[in-house]
C-alpha cells in the first residue's frame, strides 16, 4: 500500500535521525569565557603530590553565593599544589593563545577564631605535568592576607606569560597550571581555600572560550522486527458496520457506517441481477489494488451493500 510505504519511510528516516547522539567532552561549560563551576564539574583539577606537597579534598561547594572549587588542605605545614589539566578545559587551538590566567582566590581560616596571617604562593605553569617541556616550568608570585580572627583573606590572582619561553606551545602534551600556597607555621590555624571565575585571554586582552564543541557520533540503530501488516478483512471488519432492518411490507432501510462517505445505496433494488452483483463486486474487491484503509472500507462497503440487496431479493421472492 502507498500509505504504508510513505509510513515506513518516515519511520527509517526517524530511526536513522535517533542513530545521531550528541556527545559532549567537556568538563567546563561549552561556549562560555569563564570557569565558575556552576555546574558542580572539577574534574579537570588534581592534587600534585610530589615532595614537600600537602594533599587536599576537591569538591564543588556553594561559598558567598555561588558554587566554587573548595581545597580542603590536609596539611598546613605543606604546599597544597592544585594544578589544572588546560586540555580538559578548553580546545588545543586555544591554549597557545594564552597570555594571561586570572581568577578569584579566598582563604577562610575553618574556625571563627582563626586567622589566616599572611598568605603567598605562585602560580606555576609548564607545556608537560612528567617532562615540564614545551614550555618548561616557570612561576609567578602571588600575596595577599587577613588579621583578625574569622577573616577571609581574598586575592585577585593573575599570571601573565611575558615571555615567549614561558607560553604554551603546539607541542605542549599536557600543559597546566597550578596553584599553590606556601606552607606555614605549625602552630598557625588550619585553613580551606576557594577558586572561582577562572578566565583566560589572549594578547589583545580578549577573554578566550572555554569548553568544548559538541562531537556527534552515528550508533547503529537496533534492529527490530517490523509488525504483521493488518489484512483486508481485517481493515474490512473494524472499518464498516453495516445494519439490515428488512420487512417485506415496509421500505428496506440499509444504514452503512464507513469511514468515508459512501454513495447512498436505492432504495429499492432489482432482484434478478443481485447474486452477479454480488460475485462481481468480490472479484473486483480482490483484484484491485488497495490504497490504504479508506479504499479497504469502501470496498467493504459495497459489498455490504449488495448482500443486503440480495437478502431482500430472496425474501420478496
Amino acid at each position: 500500500m502507498k500509505l504504508k510505504k510513505i509510513f515506513a519511510g518516515i519511520a527509517a528516516a526517524s530511526m536513522a535521525v535517533s542513530a545521531m547522539t550528541a556527545v559532549s567532552a567537556s568538563a567546563v561549560t561549552s561556549g562560555a569565557t569563564v570557569v565558575d563551576f556552576e555546574d558542580g564539574d572539577c574534574s579537570f583539577v588534581y592534587m600534585n603530590l610530589d615532595s614537600g606537597s600537602s594533599d587536599a579534598v576537591l569538591s564543588v561547594e556553594d561559598y558567598n553565593g555561588s558554587k566554587q572549587l573548595k581545597v580542603d588542605v590536609a596539611d598546613k605545614t605543606a604546599v597544597p599544589k592544585v594544578w589544572f589539566d588546560l586540555y580538559k578545559m578548553m580546545e588545543k587551538e586555544n591554549v597557545v593563545k594564552i597570555k594571561s590566567i586570572t581568577f578569584d582566590l579566598s582563604i577562610v581560616p575553618k574556625t571563627e577564631e582563626g586567622i589566616v596571617g599572611w598568605a603567598g604562593g605562585a602560580v606555576g605553569t609548564a607545556g608537560s605535568y612528567g617532562t615540564q617541556k614545551n614550555p618548561s616550568w616557570s612561576d609567578k608570585a602571588w600575596d595577599g592576607g587577613a588579621y583578625n580572627p574569622g577573616e577571609v583573606a581574598t586575592v585577585k590572582v593573575e599570571r601573565k606569560f611575558i615571555l615567549a619561553a614561558e607560553q604554551y606551545k603546539e607541542e605542549s602534551e599536557s600543559p597546566f597550571f597550578g596553584l599553590m600556597r606556601w606552607a606555614v607555621a605549625a602552630d598557625a590555624d588550619d585553613y580551606v581555600m576557594y577558586i572561582d571565575n577562572i578566565e583566560f585571554k589572549d594578547a589583545s586582552g580578549n577573554a578566550i572560550t572555554v569548553g568544548f564543541a559538541p562531537v556527534v557520533e552515528e550508533t547503529e540503530p537496533e534492529a527490530t522486527e517490523a509488525e504483521p501488516e493488518a489484512t483486508e478483512a481485517e481493515v474490512a471488519d473494524e472499518a464498516v458496520d453495516v445494519d439490515l432492518d428488512v420487512d417485506e411490507d415496509e421500505d428496506i432501510d440499509i444504514d452503512v457506517d464507513v469511514d468515508d462517505e459512501v454513495a447512498p445505496a436505492p432504495a429499492e433494488t432489482e432482484a434478478a441481477p443481485a447474486p452477479a452483483e454480488t460475485q462481481a463486486a468480490a472479484e473486483a474487491a480482490t483484484a484491485a489494488p488497495a490504497t490504504g484503509n479508506v479504499a479497504v472500507a469502501s470496498i467493504a462497503a459495497v459489498m455490504a451493500v449488495a448482500g443486503a440487496a440480495a437478502l431482500v431479493s430472496k425474501k420478496r421472492k
